[in-house]
């Protein structure tokens, strides 16, 4: 397979896993495909670790079960604005297990072989999510299922530029479209997207769409989907 060409050599990739021969072969293929450092984390030092970089990270679900996961999953919440996340060697997660990782931006099988984990990886790092459209749809339905929140319209107040930018969210447009779209920098969308987030209440961009198609004609806006 031919070296893929990534802009992931400007991060730093951790691999949260246990130490092992496996493991260490997929760190080796992963450093020579996408031309970029990849180190190992283990749960003890998760949190030294995420918080002197910034970096896409794979959490490999085969490598811990129980309460250990649940422990993963909070030591990693408080750098969910400084990193990008994605599950690794998982199962068909249901939409409640998806949504129990509300900063998670992609999911690889255990099936997936590694053309198809480096490519997800690019998408990853230029703003995309890598979720099968079909988990996107249960993942806003479970959300709606779900939201009970009582929303005070009177204290939001998007800009313009934040709306236009919620608006091509709606359409899955990735931050890089949206730059291209709107003829500014992928750092001011992701800077938008922050400040969404934000002020809607919300944690990543699947629930930022679900909370465009039901509230922005509520608080007198068109997200025209």
């Amino acid at each position: 397979m031919q070296n893929i060409e990534t802009t992931s050599d400007k991060y730093t990739i951790l691999l949260v896993s246990e130490p092992s021969m496996t493991i260490t072969a997929l760190i080796s293929c992963l450093e020579k495909e996408i031309k970029s450092s990849v180190s190992l984390v283990e749960k003890q030092t998760i949190s030294e670790k995420l918080a002197t970089s910034s970096g896409l990270v794979l959490i490999d679900l085969s490598a811990f079960e129980g309460d250990t996961v649940n422990f993963v999953k909070q030591s990693l919440s408080p750098f969910s604005e400084q990193h990008v996340f994605a599950l690794f060697n998982a199962h068909d997660l249901s939409a409640k297990e998806l949504a129990s990782w509300p900063f998670i931006k992609g999911v690889f099988k255990k099936e997936d072989d590694l053309e198809h984990l480096c490519h997800g990886i690019e998408k990853m790092l230029s703003g995309e999510y890598w979720l099968p459209r079909q988990k996107l749809a249960e993942l806003i339905h479970y959300y709606q299922q779900n939201n009970n929140n009582a929303i005070d319209y009177s204290e939001i107040c998007l800009t313009n530029r934040e709306q236009q930018i919620l608006r091509k969210l709606v359409t899955g447009a990735s931050n890089s479209e949206i730059a291209d779209g709107l003829f500014v920098s992928e750092h001011t969308v992701k800077s938008h997207l922050y400040n969404i987030f934000k002020k809607i209440n919300v944690k990543n961009r699947v629930q930022a769409v679900f909370w465009a198609k039901n509230n922005l004609s509520v608080i007198g806006l068109d997200y025209q989907g």
